[in-house]
């Protein structure tokens, strides 16, 4: 068997080709192992720890350091360079496409670069074998292959094929359309496989992208019917769920100046070691004289360094509350930032002025006018870096989410710095508190709400009016976008700000990341423009008016998954699943646009 360097965008490495996920490579199916064997040469953790992030770990709850995975790169004599994430070849069965047979872990005596070919001695072509693609999950999070065995032999009749001990003869057998016949050559026991069998997952299997762990004893009371575990194609979405967060860095830590003494130290923790190991105060002055040299700076300067550390730099003591994450985001976009340098990670531009001066410009009409003072705040955002958390994952939509060292026990988490730009809009308060206290709008979302019950949604909290006019908006603003600006709708992130209370929100924030330090080229932040931006508002609300599948959409009681959605479908407000932030639900263009006939106002109409 030989080894394959799969090249896996980091981006998908915290997403669906995350640890436990299946991905294809050239030669085959394989399977992230978890993050402790995420090591280099000497054992130690291989991913680059990320720096200025204490108010993205508070704010998303997280007390394990945040590291990125590690990178290497193939040379040209075949060698690496780097530590790999490595991969387990998994499912471990393959199968000829001619006659059926199956083959267990047929590549470990093969030679590099060979595939395996079908020996059976029945079958004339001999073709290359193909990796099954079915497996069997559990909604504890656990992956094994297909019994096979288990699966032809457990409703026998035959005392001889209730006794077949015999695993190596078996075939699946493929008959007319999506009819497969699962066979034991040795003891003609067969049955019907059907692809989607509900089995009991029995302990003491090895997990494949685990290193030496078993599948603990599974209690019977857990063992209900709910609890089994469901042979699945390796596709189906439900085999694999990545957990994922990201938060965006901002003023303190944004503001940050790189390459000074304070933050070589800050990111130095051997540096910083080596003083406070210092036994007495004249070795400490020693290793500080001596880093002065190696940082090509004064010895007082290391010893202020040191002062900014104890007093907390970068945050310096700042309370930071779990959970209120949307909240300084909004705030830090509002925030005119006083001598702002190029090499922050928020660099922003409050155009909120020029928009409210576009408003009484002469040329504009009425209609026009009430736009723009619907929108309270227009910020271009040049510059930004959201810092993204892989969690874990879920499988067979179970609650549990299992970590990615799979064992919960390690002190850091995956994560990547992506890096972009894009716009931010707030809003007229006033306006939506008036809007969305019309009844017309709080009865048009009422009917929503049992459905939204149902699902057992946890973000947002609370279903409101407010909220699904924010989400609509930034689709339809996205799918402009798209349109004007060139920009996939596929590349687009959107992030929204919505409360009532304890302080009202009202912001959208529509902007790409990469996982590079470049970002983008600053072709979306020129779309805040203010002129150019109220042609691209103006346009997004004239397709809110109207959707190839009218009047069926804009009538419709409930469409898209759990029936969570009004007025919008794919010909009018869905948007690639990457751009959204909840799964192309909770959106009705009656809001955004109104109805005369039932008395819903637009609130973009609104004087």
């Amino acid at each position: 068997m030989t080894n394959e360097l799969i090249p896996i965008r980091l981006s998908h490495l915290l997403g669906h080709s995350g640890v436990g996920a299946i991905v294809r490579g050239a030669n085959g199916l394989v399977i992230v192992q978890d993050t402790r064997q995420w090591t280099d040469r000497s054992g130690l953790c291989a991913g680059k720890l990320i720096p200025y992030v204490e108010r993205v770990r508070a704010a998303l709850g997280i007390k394990e350091q945040l590291r990125e995975p590690p990178v290497a790169k193939g040379l040209a004599n075949g060698q690496v360079d780097g530590t790999c994430v490595p991969a387990t070849r998994f499912p471990s069965w393959m199968r000829c496409p001619s006659c059926g047979a199956l083959y267990r872990w047929p590549w470990r005596n093969d030679q590099p670069d060979h595939a395996p070919r079908c020996n059976h001695r029945k079958c004339e072509r001999h073709p290359k074998l193909e990796q099954v693609t079915w497996v069997l999950a559990h909604p504890s999070g656990y992956l094994a292959d297909v019994p096979w065995y288990f699966l032809v032999h457990h409703g026998a009749r035959d005392p001889k094929q209730c006794n077949c001990k015999v695993q190596d003869q078996l075939r699946l057998i493929e008959r007319g359309y999506e009819e497969r016949i699962l066979r034991c050559d040795a003891c003609r026991a067969e049955t019907r496989f059907c692809g989607d069998e509900r089995i009991r997952f029995g302990e003491g299997r090895m997990q494949p992208w685990t290193k030496d762990d078993l599948v603990p004893p599974i209690e019977a009371a857990e063992q209900g019917d709910k609890d089994l575990a469901k042979v699945l194609v390796i596709n189906d979405t439900r085999v694999y769920l990545p957990v994922a967060k990201s938060a965006l860095v901002i003023p303190p830590e944004s503001r940050v100046r790189k390459g000074t003494v304070v933050d070589r130290l800050y990111r130095n923790s051997g540096d910083r070691s080596r003083i406070d190991d210092a036994r007495t105060p004249l070795a400490k002055k020693g290793i500080i004289r001596t880093l002065a040299t190696e940082y090509r700076c004064k010895p007082d300067d290391i010893e202020t360094a040191l002062g900014d550390l104890a007093r907390g730099y970068p945050l310096y003591g700042e309370n930071l509350t779990p959970g209120q994450l949307r909240e300084s985001e909004f705030k830090a976009f509002l925030e005119v930032l006083p001598d702002q340098r190029e090499d922050e990670d928020l660099v922003t531009r409050n155009r909120s002025g020029e928009w409210r001066d576009l408003g009484m410009a002469l040329d504009l009409n009425t209609d026009e006018q009430k736009i723009v003072h619907g929108v309270r705040h227009l910020v271009r955002v040049d510059r930004l870096k959201a810092v993204k958390v892989f969690k874990g994952f879920t499988r067979l939509d179970g609650k549990e989410i299992v970590p990615p060292d799979i064992v919960g026990k390690s002190d850091w988490l995956p994560a990547i710095e992506l890096h972009g730009e894009g716009i931010f809009l707030a809003l007229n308060e006033d306006r939506l508190k008036s809007w969305e206290q019309t009844p017309a709008v709080v009865s048009r979302r009422n009917r929503l709400l049992p459905r939204f019950a149902q699902s057992g949604r946890d973000a947002p909290n609370t279903l409101t009016t407010r909220f699904m006019l924010l989400h609509t908006l930034s689709h339809l603003l996205m799918r402009q976008i798209e349109s004007d600006g060139g920009y996939p709708a596929a590349s687009l992130i959107e992030r929204l700000y919505c409360a009532n209370a304890p302080e009202p929100m009202a912001g959208i924030l529509i902007h790409v990341a990469v996982p590079d330090i470049a970002g983008s080229l600053g072709g979306l932040a020129e779309l805040s423009e203010p002129r150019r931006f109220l042609g691209i508002l103006i346009r997004a609300l004239e397709h809110s008016c109207w959707c190839s599948l009218d009047p069926v959409c804009s009538e419709h009681e409930g469409q898209g998954p759990g029936l969570l959605n009004r007025a919008a479908c794919h010909a009018c407000a869905l948007v690639p699943e990457p751009a959204c932030e909840y799964g192309n639900t909770l959106l009705d263009r009656g809001f955004v646009k109104g109805d005369t006939a039932s008395g819903l106002p637009s609130f973009f109409g609104m004087a």
